[in-house]
C-alpha cells in the first residue's frame, strides 16, 4: 500500500513523493515509543528504502532531526516527556531511535537515522571539539576528551561515549548483512570518520588520521578486531557469490540468489561483476583498516601501492560526502520494490487465494526427463572458455613531450607544474623526516641520563666467629652495610625502547626507494627542458624564448628552504635553472631587470641566480639597474650587493657604449650616494661592496679625464664636510690622481700628477675659496678652525695640499732656473716660494 501510494503520487501533476513520505513518517511515528515497535520499524524500513530510491531522504531526515532534538530536551516539548523518560529508563545516556547499538533487519531505517545523528553531531560541534581535545592532548582517552568537550560546549544532555558516531557506524557495519545493498555505504561512512585528518582545522600539523585514537580501551580494540574479521567475511561472501549462476526458474524466490538443492531458485540475482567489484572494495577497506602508517603520519598518497585505491582514499581524506552509488545494487532494490507492487496489484485483482501449483525443485533433480537441463545447469557453474588475450601496445612510463608545448606558454606551464609540485613535495617530506630524526635524537639524549639512579640500600651479613684461646663464640656477628646501588628505571627504559623503535621506523622510511611517480616527474621535466633547448637552438623564435623564460621563473618559484635542504632536489633544480638560465636568461637584454627584481625578492637564492644577471647586456638600463642595487644596500644585504656589483663591468660599458656625459654624471652621483651609505667607518658586512664602489668611482673619474673631475671634487668635499665618507675614498682617489700617500717616495712630481698646471691652479683656488667660505660660515670655525670637522680627513687633505703646492713651486722653480740672475721673474718666484711655504705650514698646523 505504501509503495503504491508513493508511486501514484510521483506521477506528473500529483503532490510528489516527498509529501507522501513525510505524511507516512508522521503517521508511523505518532505513538510513543514507536522505535520499539517491530511492525512500525518494518514499515519505516521500506519507507526509507523508497526515499533512498527517489533521492528524498532529506525530507525524512528533517522530521527525525526535529524529533531527535526534542527528545534531547532542546525544545522542552512536554508531549515528549514520556518518550524522554523511556530513553532514560532504557539505560541510554543519550536518546536514539535505534534500540541498542545497531539494527540488523531494518538497515534502511538505520542508515537514515545514523545520517541524521551524524548531522546533529556536526551541528552541535561535538565531534570537532572532541577531535580538538584529542589532538591538543595526546595522552587523553576518548572518554576524557568527551568530558572536556561537554564542559566547553555546555551540552544539556551528557553524551555517552558509545553514542559517538564513529562507534555507531562501526557497530552498524558489523550488524548489516553481507548481501545488503547499503553495506558499502555504511563502511564508507565509517571510514570518513576513521580516516579524518582534522589537524589543519585547528592550525596544527597533519600527523596522520585520528581514527585510531578512538580505539584504546579493551572493548574498543575488540571492536576494531571484529571489524577486521567482518571485512574478511564479507569479502569471502561476495567472492563466493561472484561464482554463483543465475538460472531461470519458477516464481518462487530466494533473497540470497544462490543455487542450493531443495530450495527455490530466485528470479533475480546480483551480477557477478558487482560481486567482484565489492570483493575489491572490501579488500581495499581491509588495507585501510590495517595500515598503521595512515594513523601515525601524513602519507603521500601517490606513493601508496595500487591496491590502496588512492583515488578513493583521497576522496575519503578530503571529506567528500558524495556516496558511492556505483557499489549499490540498485537493480536488486528496484526488483524488490517491483515485486511488492506486483504483489499488491495481484492482491487487488485476485482477492481469492489461488492454489499453489509450483513444482518442487527436488522433483526436477530426480526427473529423468530433465537430465538435459541438469547437465546444462552443471555446465553453467564453470567459467566459460576465454579467448586469446588482446595485444595491448606498450605505453611509455613517461609521456612524450607535445610539440605545441614548446611554443605555447600556457601549455608548457601546466605541463611542468605538476612535476615540479611532486619534486617539491618529496623535498618537504624529506625535510620533515630530517626534523623528526633530530627531535627523536635529542629526546633520546635527554632521556638516556635518566635511565639509572642511585638508591640507598642495606645488606645484612653474618661474620663467622671461630673463637679465641680455646673459648667458644657466642655466635656469628650480625652487621648491616648501607650503600648506594645502581637502579634501572623501567618507565624510562620503556620510553627509550619506544624512541629507538620510532627512530628505526623513521630510518626505514628514509631509505625506501622513492616512488615511481617521482622518477617519472624528474625525467618528464628533464625531457621537456632538453626538447625546449634543442628546439631553440634549431629555431630561436620569440615564442620558444618566451616559453623558456617562463619555465625558468616557474622553476625558481618552486625553490624553497626545503628543496635547498634536500640534496637530490637541490641538485635537480640547480641543473634545470643552470641550463635554462644559460640559454634563455643570460645576456638577454629584456631579462636584466626582471632577473634583478627576482634576486632582490629572493635574496637567499642569490648564489643560484646571480650568474644569469648580466647588466651589460642592457647598456641603456645599466645606470637604472645600478641605482636599484644601491637603493637596497644595507648591512644585512652586504653579500648579495657584492655579488650583484661584480656583474657590472663599467670599463666595458664605458668603452663600448660610450655613454653621454649626463648619464655618466648620474652614475657618479649614484656611486657617491652608495659610498655615503657605507659611512665614515664601513661595517665589516659592507666592506666588500664598499671596495667595489671605490673601484667604480675611480674608473668613472679616469674615463675621459677631466670630464668628471669638478663633480668628483665637489661631491668629495661636500660629503666629507658632514663626515659621511670614509677616508679610504680620499686615499683611493688621491692615488688615482697621482698623489702618493707615501711622501718619501715622491719623485719628479711635475710628471707624476694627473692634473695640468692650469687644473692645479684652479684646484688650489677652488679649495682655498671653499675652505675660506666654510671657515667663515660658523663662529666656532672662525675661533677654533676646521680641525674638529675635518679631523678624519686631515692627513689626506694635508697630503693633497702638499702635492698641489709642491707641484706649483717645482714648476715655478723650473721656469726660474731658465732666467738670468737678478731678473724680476726670479725675484718674484723666490718671494712666492717662501710665501706659499709659510701659508702651507700655517694651514697644516692650524688645521685649515
Amino acid at each position: 500500500v505504501l509503495q503504491a501510494h508513493i508511486l501514484e503520487s510521483s506521477r506528473p501533476g500529483r503532490v510528489g513523493a516527498a509529501a507522501v513520505l513525510e505524511f507516512w513518517l508522521q503517521v508511523l511515528t505518532e505513538q510513543n515509543l514507536w522505535h520499539r515497535d517491530k511492525a512500525v520499524l518494518y514499515l519505516l524500513d521500506h519507507l526509507c528504502r523508497t526515499a533512498f530510491l527517489h533521492q528524498q531522504e532529506e525530507c525524512l531526515q528533517k522530521l527525525l532531526y526535529q524529533q531527535h532534538k526534542s527528545a534531547l530536551g532542546y525544545h522542552g516539548d512536554k508531549g515528549l516527556l514520556s518518550s524522554l523518560m523511556g530513553w532514560i529508563v532504557a539505560g541510554n545516556v543519550t536518546p536514539s531511535f535505534i534500540e541498542g547499538s545497531s539494527l540488523t533487519g531494518e538497515v534502511w531505517f538505520a542508515w537514515l537515522v545514523l545520517n541524521m545523528e551524524t548531522m546533529f553531531e556536526e551541528d552541535s560541534q561535538l565531534r570537532r571539539c572532541v577531535e580538538h581535545e584529542l589532538l591538543s592532548n595526546p595522552a587523553y582517552t576518548p572518554d576524557q576528551a568527551l568530558k572536556k568537550a561537554q564542559v566547553r560546549l555546555k551540552l544539556q544532555v551528557v553524551p555517552s561515549l558509545q553514542r559517538l558516531m564513529i562507534y555507531r557506524w562501526a557497530q552498524q557495519a558489523l550488524a548489516t548483512p553481507a548481501d545488503h545493498p547499503l553495506l558499502p555505504l555504511v563502511w564508507q561512512k565509517f571510514f570518513q570518520l576513521y580516516l579524518r585528518q582534522p589537524g589543519p582545522e585547528f592550525g596544527l600539523e597533519v600527523k596522520g588520521c585520528i581514527g585510531r585514537r578512538y580505539f584504546h580501551s579493551a572493548a574498543h580494540l575488540s571492536l576494531l578486531k571484529s571489524l577486521r574479521q567482518r571485512l574478511v567475511e564479507v569479502s569471502d561472501f561476495h567472492h563466493a557469490a561472484s561464482k554463483a549462476l543465475k538460472v531461470p526458474c519458477s516464481s518462487s524466490e530466494s533473497s540470497d540468489g544462490l543455487l542450493t538443492p531443495g530450495t527455490p531458485i530466485t528470479q533475480y540475482m546480483t551480477s557477478p561483476e558487482l560481486h567482484t567489484e565489492l570483493v575489491r572494495l572490501f579488500t581495499v577497506f581491509a588495507l585501510w583498516l590495517d595500515d598503521e602508517n595512515l594513523q601515525k603520519q601524513e602519507i603521500y598518497l601517490p606513493s601508496l601501492p595500487k591496491q590502496y585505491d588512492t583515488h578513493r582514499l583521497a576522496k575519503i581524506m578530503q571529506r567528500q560526502q558524495e556516496v558511492w552509488m556505483e557499489h549499490v545494487d540498485i537493480e536488486r532494490v528496484q526488483h524488490e520494490l517491483q515485486e511488492e507492487l506486483s504483489l499488491w496489484s495481484k492482491v487487488k485483482s485476485e482477492p481469492a487465494i489461488s492454489q499453489n501449483t509450483n513444482f518442487s525443485i527436488f522433483t526436477d533433480f530426480i526427473n529423468p526427463l530433465a537430465a538435459r537441463e541438469r547437465i546444462l545447469t552443471h555446465l553453467r557453474k564453470h567459467d566459460a572458455p576465454q579467448g586469446a588475450l588482446l595485444l595491448v601496445p606498450m605505453k611509455a612510463p613517461v609521456p612524450d613531450i607535445p610539440t605545441e608545448s614548446l611554443s605555447d606558454e600556457k601549455i608548457s606551464t601546466a605541463l611542468v607544474q605538476e612535476d615540479l609540485a611532486k619534486l617539491q613535495h618529496q623535498a618537504k617530506l624529506a625535510t620533515v623526516r630530517e626534523t623528526q630524526q633530530v627531535v627523536l635524537d635529542n629526546e633520546l639524549l635527554e632521556v638516556l641520563p635518566q635511565l639509572y639512579i642511585n638508591r640507598e640500600d642495606q645488606l645484612s651479613m653474618q661474620l663467622e666467629c671461630r673463637g679465641k684461646g680455646g673459648q667458644p663464640c657466642q655466635g656469628p656477628a650480625h652487621i648491616t652495610v648501607t650503600y648506594s646501588r645502581m637502579h634501572k628505571l623501567d618507565p624510562v627504559q620503556n620510553q627509550i625502547q619506544c624512541l629507538k623503535s620510532d627512530i628505526k621506523q623513521l630510518q626505514a622510511d628514509g631509505i625506501k626507494a622513492p616512488p615511481q611517480s617521482l622518477a617519472e616527474a624528474a625525467v618528464h621535466t628533464e625531457n621537456f627542458i632538453t626538447a625546449l633547448v634543442n628546439a631553440y637552438k634549431l629555431n630561436p623564435s620569440p615564442a620558444i624564448l618566451k616559453v623558456g623564460i617562463t619555465v625558468f621563473y616557474q622553476i625558481v618559484s618552486f625553490v624553497c628552504e626545503d628543496t635547498q635542504r634536500h640534496p637530490p632536489t637541490r641538485q635537480f633544480f640547480t641543473s634545470c635553472i643552470e641550463i635554462l638560465g644559460q640559454v634563455f636568461i643570460r645576456d638577454v637584454r629584456s631579462e636584466c631587470k626582471p632577473m634583478l627584481k627576482t634576486i632582490l625578492l629572493n635574496r637567499h637564492l642569490c648564489n643560484l641566480l646571480s650568474p644569469y644577471f648580466t647588466p651589460n647586456a642592457s647598456p641603456a638600463e645599466l645606470v637604472s639597474l645600478y641605482e636599484e642595487v644601491v637603493n637596497t644596500l644595507h648591512i644585512d644585504s652586504g653579500d648579495v650587493i657584492f655579488m650583484l656589483l661584480t656583474k657590472f663591468d663599467l670599463t666595458q660599458w664605458l668603452s663600448v657604449t660610450q655613454p653621454q656625459f649626463s648619464e655618466r654624471s648620474r652614475l657618479m652621483a649614484i656611486i657617491h650616494k652608495a659610498l655615503c651609505t657605507c659611512g665614515l667607518e664601513p661595517e665589516p658586512e659592507v666592506l666588500m661592496p664598499f671596495n667595489i664602489f671605490c673601484k667604480h668611482w675611480t674608473e668613472l673619474l679616469l674615463y675621459q679625464f677631466p670630464d668628471h673631475y669638478s663633480d668628483f671634487l665637489r661631491l668629495l668635499m661636500q660629503s666629507s664636510s658632514d663626515q659621511l665618507l670614509s677616508p679610504e675614498c680620499w686615499r683611493t682617489s688621491l692615488i688615482v690622481l697621482g698623489c702618493s700617500p707615501h711622501p718619501k717616495i715622491k719623485t719628479n712630481k711635475t710628471r707624476s700628477i694627473l692634473l695640468s698646471p692650469q687644473q692645479v691652479d684652479e684646484t688650489i683656488e677652488w679649495l682655498s675659496k671653499y675652505f675660506l667660505k666654510l671657515r667663515l660660515s660658523n663662529q666656532d670655525f672662525r675661533s677654533f678652525g676646521l680641525l674638529s670637522k675635518w679631523g678624519p680627513y686631515i692627513e689626506e687633505i694635508k697630503m693633497f695640499w702638499e702635492d698641489l703646492i709642491t707641484y706649483v713651486i717645482d714648476l715655478e722653480l723650473n721656469n726660474c732656473s731658465k732666467e738670468p740672475v737678478g731678473s724680476p721673474r726670479l725675484v718674484k718666484g723666490t718671494n712666492m716660494y717662501f710665501s706659499v711655504m709659510r701659508s702651507n705650514q700655517i694651514f697644516i698646523q692650524q688645521g685649515g
